[in-house]
């Protein structure tokens, strides 16, 4: 019986991260060099945290090469916490349900489709 491939998690993870910030520094460059208004910011940071867990749960599970649902959220789940950290350190604003609940939605939407879509990648016919 085949169990989580923690290797795996953690490559998808550190790909996760590493796609956020390039991601950032892209739309970053967009905002600046374009005349994009930034009350497109919480569209963008909305795009790039999904974007990032289903980039990375992809990653993961084809490393993995097997139980794609469960590596591909394990990754979105520890990338919520790390953001879910961050946020608590670096958010002036108050406390939200509403975007935590979006939050959550999106997390676990893209770590079962990064893990489905990962898993279909891999060479295991």
């Amino acid at each position: 019986m085949k169990v989580i491939n923690f290797s795996s998690v953690l490559r998808g993870l550190a790909c996760a991260l590493i796609i956020s910030v390039l991601l950032s520094l892209l739309i970053s460059l967009i905002l600046h060099f374009t005349s994009i208004s930034e009350a497109f910011l919480p569209s963008f940071a909305t795009l790039i945290f999904f974007l990032s867990i289903l980039l990375g749960s992809t990653i993961c599970a084809r490393h993995a090469g097997h139980k794609g649902l469960f590596h591909g959220l394990w990754v979105a789940l520890i990338y919520f916490l790390i953001s879910l950290i961050l946020s608590v350190f670096f958010s002036a604003g108050p406390f939200s349900w509403a975007v935590f609940a979006k939050k959550i939605a999106y997390t676990i939407l893209a770590g079962v489709l990064g893990g489905i879509i990962g898993l279909g990648l891999t060479n295991n016919n």
